[in-house]
């Protein structure tokens, strides 16, 4: 079809052709000055106004004003005339407009809107503007004002009536002159249009060959015609009805201008004639449209009432097969089956989501020449663009896959697919995506109904149930086949916890005897020494310095287990509270050397340092870290017999400082070693002492805690290696010397 893209080629087009066909009817017409009885440039004008817009109104407006000139009117009746038109054109398309009226002429309520406002009301305002007009400048009889309006106003009337359906047809539905009918169809409607074209040209022209000229009678042939008309709306709607008023007319019209219409054989004069013409049009004209329109509604009824019967059907089906059937394949190949037979579509698939972000076509229908998509794994990037809709709780429907421009990675399934027209649901439960269901259309574009969307949307409810109830199934039978096998395994689990339950308890009596064995210990010596001060008769006691530090590390050492068992920072699920900052750890213990050598000299042993004095700082809190030290050097002097040697060492190992405390004691075997950081385990360096181990442990909760690890090697007899890591701080684990790391490995 011949599209135009530049507005002013629309306007000189619209203009052209309604100048052409208004001077090809009055040259046939041979009418002068006089109206025509059918003005199919009102029509035309009408139809270029509403499908163009209202800029083509200039076109109505120069075609009418140079056709009423060249008919021999002046330039004011030209332009009164063209300014009738434009007007009436316009005020037309504009009620059509506004009232959304459907070009396709299949409703009731548009054809009331095509006759009365767009041809009665709108031709009107042409009427009265062209007869005011003409009558005003003395070109027509002021008298014969009503006749000459009347006729002006069923002349443009007729005219779109006539030429407006027939037009508006052929820009909406003129594909459907193409598709293939039925031989008898055919037939039926070459028998209707030659019976009609017999029966109208005998009406309005050749009557008066074979008749009895006794023309009294003439009146009741001219309704001969209206059932042909009738016949031809029933039974092929709207185009059967603007192709039997176009016919009907063009006939009726040669009869007037041969002057043996009986239109004008009954009239006493040719305007009567002309409008008694005009009126039986309009008629006629309307009937079969209305007629068309009421038929074609009934139809359409007809057919959403069985559609809407057969998706019940379908539903009951589907969810009757659903409830049965325990064989999840067996149901969504029904279900596919049944939905692309319904639809008439050329593959229907169920695509199904499955651990690790995978998805599987697990039920498909297709045409023998649609490639299968059975079993196919769709591409990651298309999962997650479609996820991305499905989470908005969006369908996909595309009529046209080629005007798909908002998912690039779809758009490339389906050229690769070549698949036309697509419509993709969301299979949701619950918030829950459990798939997709997919009906493509391989063969042309399609345009998908609200009415099918809504039957998927429905069946897509089932498809879930379906799924959720195999699903549950297969729960159940897995729970039914390992149901022995879980209660096994709970009963042993229980008889490991009535057994851990009980190792607890005896942990629970240890513990309780370690505690009191350590306080009581602390206590007994102090009040021994209180009573041998008691037991002297002065009234004033003096105490040796040496003892009194004893008797105060004997105090602290009562004041830290009890600290220790009633706060909860040494419990596993609670991280200690650190104070980081870069420390240099010789010279922290050397600091702390200052305050342990009473103890040093107590116990008789000797520390050696051996720290590097370049050593890399650490990232440490220096409190908790002395702590550290303290115990491990606490464990080494009361757990070994004097003298003992003690030695402190240290290298980098890679981003950690490596941290090792030896000493030459008795030693401890490898069981001892593996269980002496657990939290209440007895001290083991030696069997007639008794503790519930809590500094060794909190030695591990702050080495880990640091980033760090904490650990033992010993070998009885021969001595203790104790050994932990601390993080290098940041800021000097970029500047540490190669020969260093090469010295201490």
């Amino acid at each position: 079809m011949l599209r135009i893209s530049s507005d002013r080629s629309k306007i000189v087009l619209v203009a052209l052709v309604y100048l052409g066909v208004g001077w090809l009817g009055y040259l046939c017409l041979n009418l002068g000055l006089r109206p025509a009885p059918i003005w199919m440039s009102a029509g035309i004008g009408l139809t270029a106004v509403f499908l163009g817009g209202k800029r083509l109104v200039l076109g109505v407006f120069i075609g009418d004003l140079l056709l009423t000139f060249f008919l021999g009117a002046s330039w004011p009746i030209a332009l009164f005339s063209a300014l009738g038109s434009s007007i009436s054109a316009l005020l037309g398309a504009q009620f059509l407009h506004y009232l959304r009226f459907s070009a396709t002429l299949q409703r009731i309520r548009d054809i009331l809107l095509l006759v009365f406002l767009a041809a009665l009301c709108a031709s009107a305002v042409n009427a009265t503007i062209d007869t005011f007009a003409r009558s005003w400048l003395n070109t027509w009889d002021w008298r014969q004002f009503g006749q000459s309006w009347g006729m002006i106003w069923l002349g443009d009337s007729t005219g779109i009536l006539m030429t407006t359906p027939l037009l508006l047809r052929f820009c909406f539905n003129r594909h459907s002159l193409r598709e293939p009918r039925q031989p008898q169809r055919c037939g039926e409607a070459l028998l209707c249009l030659s019976l009609l074209t017999v029966v109208s040209s005998v009406v309005f022209g050749g009557q008066q060959n074979f008749l009895n000229p006794d023309w009294s009678m003439v009146q009741y042939l001219e309704y001969l015609p209206f059932p042909f008309v009738v016949w031809a709306a029933m039974r092929f709607q709207t185009w059967g009805a603007v192709i039997a008023n176009f016919l009907v007319s063009i006939l009726a019209l040669m009869g007037l201008v041969g002057g043996i219409s009986p239109f004008v054989l009954q009239a006493p004069d040719y305007t009567r004639g002309v409008l008694i013409l005009q009126i039986f049009l309009v008629i006629v004209m309307s009937t079969s449209l209305f007629l068309s329109a009421a038929i074609t509604e009934r139809q359409q009824i007809d057919r959403a009432l069985n559609e809407t019967l057969e998706r019940e059907h379908l539903l009951t089906q589907v969810a009757l097969k659903v409830h049965q059937s325990l064989d999840i394949d067996q149901v969504l190949n029904t279900i596919v089956e049944e939905i692309r037979r319904f639809l008439d579509a050329d593959q229907v698939y169920i695509g199904h989501c499955q651990e690790g972000g995978l998805a599987k076509v697990i039920a498909e229908s297709r045409r023998p020449e649609i490639p299968p998509l059975m079993g196919w794994f769709p591409e990651p990037e298309l999962l997650e663009e479609l996820g991305q809709l499905f989470s908005l709780d969006k369908l996909i429907i595309a009529d046209n896959t080629a005007k798909v421009q908002t998912l690039p990675t779809l758009k490339g399934y389906y050229e690769y697919l070549q698949v036309k027209s697509s419509l993709v649901l969301p299979l949701t439960v619950n918030h829950q995506h459990l798939g997709a269901l997919v009906v493509h259309q391989y063969s042309h574009p399609r345009h998908w109904q609200k009415s099918e969307v809504k039957l998927l949307e429905q069946l897509a409810t089932q498809v879930c149930i379906a799924i959720g109830q195999a699903q549950l199934y297969q729960r159940v039978q897995s729970l039914n086949n390992n149901l022995e096998q879980e209660v096994a395994a709970r009963t042993l689990e229980l008889r490991e916890k009535v057994q851990e339950i009980q190792h607890l308890y005896e942990m629970k009596t240890v513990f309780l005897q370690a505690v009191s064995h350590d306080l009581r210990t602390s206590i007994m010596g102090l009040v021994m020494l209180l009573k041998n001060f008691q037991c002297r008769q002065t009234e004033k006691v003096t105490i040796s310095r040496a003892m009194l530090d004893q008797v105060v590390r004997s105090c602290d050492r009562q004041l830290t287990l009890i600290n220790a068992l009633s706060e909860n920072h040494f419990a596993e699920e609670r991280p200690l509270i650190l104070h980081r900052q870069p420390l240099s750890l010789k010279e922290q213990v050397e600091i702390w050397l200052k305050d342990w050598q009473k103890d040093f000299d107590l116990y008789q042993a000797t520390f050696i340092n051996r720290l590097p004095d370049d050593l890399p700082a650490i990232n440490a809190d220096p409190c908790q870290l002395r702590s550290v030290f303290e115990q491990l050097l606490n464990n080494a002097l009361k757990h070994n017999p004097p003298p003992i040697q003690l030695a402190l060492d240290a290298r980098i190992d890679q981003d950690m400082i490596y941290c090792t405390l030896s000493d030459n004691g008795i030693g401890m075997d490898e069981e001892q070693c593996q269980h002496l950081f657990h939290l209440y385990v007895r001290n083991l360096h030696n069997q007639h002492l008794t503790g519930i181990g809590l500094g060794s442990y909190q030695c591990r909760q702050i080495i880990e805690a640091h980033s760090g690890r904490i650990g033992v090697k010993s070998t009885p007899q021969v001595g203790s290696q104790f050994w932990f890591t601390l993080p290098i701080a940041y800021q000097n684990s970029r500047l540490i010397k190669p020969e260093l790391v090469n010295s201490n490995q």
